[in-house]
């Protein structure tokens, strides 16, 4: 039995953790001061006492008439952190409080008013929209934006009309700034009244009336939005284009037209210049909008832009996309500037001839395959095996040495890719790299002699001493499918290493040899590690799934961890009454992981 006496000098403590304690009693207590001590205890200086005073309250489960006493607290003018609390109970019960707050939404005081329209939008209930439609029109312009606001934060369309006959009735620039903002917001197109474009003459306002235009316009707005490209205010003239951007996206292809000819006539004034200048690589929308302006004008002062794009991942595809559709334009803006480009210049470069078919500038690819650039060198290794010229394989084999991973990779697919071309030559270079004492090139020659389809001088890569060698080596058998690629790899079942057994299953999955099976069934029945468990029970179902049940449940007793996760995974792509009932077993497993993916499987059969 608590002792209400207790509580309230524990309450008056001067030590926060004791006033804490205190209310944490509470919760499981029913008593009439019960509710005044949890409010009083909102307002306490400590945010761990008016924290666990909140949770307290909430933890007795308030209905609608306590709900209306604690918006009361709403109007404390003295205490910040009482009425803080309040809002965040108030917020928490959510519906519960739906009819005290819309009973208050025409209160006396401007303050609670506009407490209690913050906290409908926090809450997010439709039913609260016509209160806030009501409150458009409140005589306090702070309580009116803040329904307009809290109208689009809750995104009802059908808002979206009541928004803008309040926008164009008041002439508050709060007011008008966020009812803007929240026609943006809905996103749903609606007429553009003639008094709305009116607005953007107004400084203050412009970038907000672009940026609703934006979301909200269609066509007909392109004449102002063209005009505030030429804007002194940079984030005008970038919300500007943004608008044009996203206005085009959803518009018909006769109307993309209109915007592509409209922009092109921009070439012939400074607007581009003043373009050139909004870059940021940080704001993902505006890097698009940029390239597509790019895109429509072909304006060669956009180019040095659209390569600093493409060094974002975000937009390195569009800005290549968008210097592909410059053409040779683009390479004889680049060119000449050869030797003061970045890095990331010269990669693009190189990638921009491979993707455009151009042979006639191997003397740059040249030099960029000794760049002192990684990325660079990858650049130019990759579009030398795009372009298929020969005459630099020499040099490819060379990076095979590279320190850099990444170098080495795109060197390998490149002299993979020419294999077709000029089989002879790379035969003789990777049958030398099989003797070396490097192990990088003799795993280099393992996927060359495989794309070369040479099974005899692979067979000694597979067991080569290094097992990185020998993972290469199984590897590059099964995705290329050379002649006796299963009875070559069935051997190597037994490897000492776990990669290398792993990589065999995966060669034999992907080479769905029905003679494989019984080697995999013993490899799966013999070996200890559970990944390369795993990986043979997957190649096994790759070859032959009616195969899998039975091998399933002669090793179910013992499978356990991941082994068992790959076992519910191929039982729900068996899904078959058998199948399931194995799946329903797992379900009591102990391991969470293993239930968690039975309940999942189960899921997807059902679905």
């Amino acid at each position: 039995m608590i002792d209400l006496q207790d509580i309230r000098g524990a309450l008056a403590s001067a030590d926060e953790e004791t006033r804490r304690s205190a209310l944490h009693s509470l919760r499981n207590c029913d008593v009439p001061e019960k509710q005044a001590l949890l409010f009083t205890a909102m307002g306490d200086e400590s945010w761990r006492v008016r924290k666990e005073a909140v949770e307290s309250y909430l933890h007795s489960s308030p209905d609608p008439d306590s709900a209306k006493l604690l918006l009361e607290l709403l109007r404390n003018q003295d205490n910040a952190g009482l009425r803080n609390s309040a809002a965040e109970a108030v917020i928490r019960l959510g519906s519960v409080c739906a009819a005290p707050l819309i009973s208050m939404i025409d209160d006396p005081d401007a303050d609670v008013r506009k407490f209690i329209i913050d906290i409908m939008g926090a809450i997010g209930a439709p039913v609260f929209v016509p209160s806030l439609l009501h409150s458009l029109h409140d005589p306090e312009v702070n309580v009116a934006a803040a329904a307009a606001e809290q109208l689009g934060a809750l995104g009802d369309g059908e808002a979206a009309e009541y928004l803008m006959q309040a926008l164009l009735l008041r002439d508050e620039v709060l007011f008008r700034y966020s009812t803007l903002a929240a026609l943006g917001l809905l996103a749903k197109p609606v007429p553009i009244p003639y008094e709305l474009i009116q607005l953007a003459d107004k400084e203050i306002l412009r970038k907000a009336v672009f940026d609703c235009l934006g979301a909200i316009s269609d066509d007909s707005s392109l004449e102002l939005l063209l005009n505030g490209l030429s804007s002194r205010q940079k984030n005008c003239r970038s919300a500007a284009l943004k608008a044009l951007y996203n206005i085009y996206r959803r518009s018909s292809p006769m109307t993309r037209r209109k915007f592509q000819d409209a922009l092109l006539l921009c070439k012939e004034h400074d607007v581009i210049m003043g373009l050139l200048g909004l870059f940021d690589p940080s704001d993902g929308v505006l890097a698009e909008a940029l390239l597509w302006a790019s895109a429509m004008t072909r304006d060669s002062r956009f180019i040095p832009l659209i390569i600093e794009a493409y060094a974002d991942e975000r937009t390195a595809n569009t800005a290549l996309s968008t210097l592909k559709s410059f053409g040779q334009e683009a390479l004889n803006n680049i060119i000449p500037r050869y030797s003061t480009l970045d890095e990331n210049g010269k990669s693009v470069l190189c990638i921009l001839i491979g993707e455009c078919g151009y042979t006639e500038f191997n003397t740059i690819l040249q030099d960029a395959l000794h760049d002192p650039s990684a990325k660079v060198r990858v650049a130019a290794a990759t579009t030398v095996g795009t372009l298929g010229l020969i005459a630099s394989i020499p040099d490819l084999f060379l990076l095979i040495d590279d320190n850099d991973s990444s170098v080495y990779t795109a060197a390998v697919a490149s002299l993979q890719a020419l294999v077709r071309i000029s089989p002879g030559v790379i035969s003789t270079e990777a049958a030398h790299f099989c003797s070396s004492s490097k192990s990088q090139r003799r795993r280099a020659a393992a996927q060359l002699l495989a794309a070369l389809g040479e099974p005899d001088r692979l067979q000694l890569l597979i067991h080569d001493e290094d097992h990185e060698v020998r993972k290469a080596a199984v590897s590059a058998v099964g995705v290329n499918h050379i002649e006796s690629s299963g009875s070559m790899l069935v051997p190597v079942l037994s490897d000492e290493n776990p990669d290398v057994r792993i990589a065999v299953a995966d060669a034999l999955g992907n080479l769905r040899d029905p003679e494989t099976l019984d080697a995999l069934e013993h490899a799966l029945n013999t070996d200890n590690d559970v990944w390369v468990q795993s990986s043979v029970l997957k190649a096994i179902t790759k070859i032959e799934l009616t195969r899998a049940l039975p091998i399933i449940k002669s090793i179910l007793t013992k499978a356990e961890g991941l082994l068992m996760i790959t076992i519910i995974k191929t039982c729900e792509e068996i899904n078959t009454p058998a199948s399931e009932l194995i799946i329903r077993d797992a379900l009591k497993s102990s391991d969470p992981d293993i239930a968690r993916q039975a309940a999942l499987s189960l899921e997807h059969i059902s679905s």
